[in-house]
């Protein structure tokens, strides 16, 4: 007595089920997450604050804050301080921010007074990448106004002018 051909497919479709739920239980690899763009990442580069330009290092402490110190020092101005940055709008490519700078100011205004004081620069500024290029690489641009004025500028506060572009590490 031979086994019918519809006895030999019982056991092969039992087969490729118990094969198919294995393959199920089998965990599929992982690929590595991509890393949060702002998240304790730290920057460096320069910044200036018009016409001046200087260092600058910018450490990001959530998606949202970050902090960054700035040092300007040339013929006409030394410029120092620190600045808190909170980005309310976070796109891939572009990040808009308010801004508050406090520290000390030394410059010449335009009638070559020198101006030494401490002082605030509060604003909004623009930060964006160009994803293409260098996705580490970002630059900004800044306006605000000034306590103490800039380098160069009329006595007294006014609108101030920033720019930057920092590279950031790990």
């Amino acid at each position: 007595m031979g086994s019918s051909p519809a006895d030999r497919r019982v056991p092969a479709r039992s087969i490729l089920l118990l094969v198919l739920f294995l393959m199920l239980l089998r965990p599929a690899p992982a690929s590595a997450a991509e890393r949060e763009p702002y998240l304790f990442r730290l920057g460096l580069g320069i910044h200036g604050v018009y016409p001046e330009l200087g260092y600058s290092a910018v450490f990001n402490l959530t998606h949202h804050s970050a902090l960054q110190g700035i040092f300007i020092y040339n013929d006409y101005a030394a410029i120092w301080g620190g600045k808190y940055l909170y980005r309310f709008l976070l796109r891939p490519t572009h990040s808009l921010y308010a801004y508050g700078l406090a520290g000390h100011f030394a410059f010449y205004d335009d009638a070559w007074d020198l101006v030494s004081s401490p002082g605030f620069v509060g604003g909004l500024g623009l930060e964006f990448t160009t994803n293409d290029f260098i996705a580490n690489l970002k630059y900004s641009l800044e306006i605000g106004y000034s306590t103490v004025g800039f380098s160069g500028g009329p006595p007294g506060p006014g609108l101030v002018y920033g720019w930057g572009i920092h590279f950031y590490f790990f």
